[in-house]
């Protein structure tokens, strides 16, 4: 593999992202008037109904303040509601309101068959196990990148700040 050729990774991801993405948004948008997130969400509470904030984020895959304002469009489309924990009464659980069970159950046939067809798709070109370990592997690695950056950054701020005292 030390001799293939670079195939640009980021940029092939990232159209890949881009396609599924317009691809989702527009059948979502058009059937039901909800984007490939906002289904993403809704189909996390159907699993796990009245989580926090921060848990919906990370599980979508968002920083906590774009999940906060996904969270309230959706809300003012009457598909989520915002309670207080009765564990801890400053926070604040997500959950789905009977009008976005119902929307979920219309959309979640499509959402089925689209991406039996993408895997079908897939299928013929490449195992679809390994296709999907792969992109586990990436996603992984991605986050390790992200992680390491995020500490080198800290610690060449904290050296600037200490170099200054």
């Amino acid at each position: 593999m030390t001799n293939a050729p670079n195939p640009k990774m980021f940029h092939l991801l990232h159209r890949v992202h881009q396609s599924l993405f317009r691809a989702s948004d527009r059948m979502l948008g058009e059937q039901f008037g909800i984007s490939t997130t906002q289904s993403a969400v809704m189909l996390y509470l159907k699993r796990r109904d009245g989580v926090s904030m921060g848990e919906l984020a990370s599980a979508i895959g968002l920083k906590i303040t774009s999940a906060s304002g996904l969270v309230d469009r959706m809300e003012n489309k009457g598909l989520l509601s915002r309670i207080r924990s009765k564990a801890d009464r400053r926070a604040m659980e997500v959950t789905l309101t009977p009008e976005g069970r119902a929307l979920l159950t219309q959309a979640e046939p499509i959402v089925a068959q689209s991406n039996r067809q993408l895997i079908e798709k897939i299928a013929t070109v490449v195992d679809v196990e390994k296709f999907a370990l792969a992109c586990e592997t990436i996603i992984s690695a991605s986050e390790d990148m992200y992680a390491n950056t995020a500490a080198v950054t800290k610690d060449t701020t904290n050296k600037k700040i200490n170099q200054t005292l």
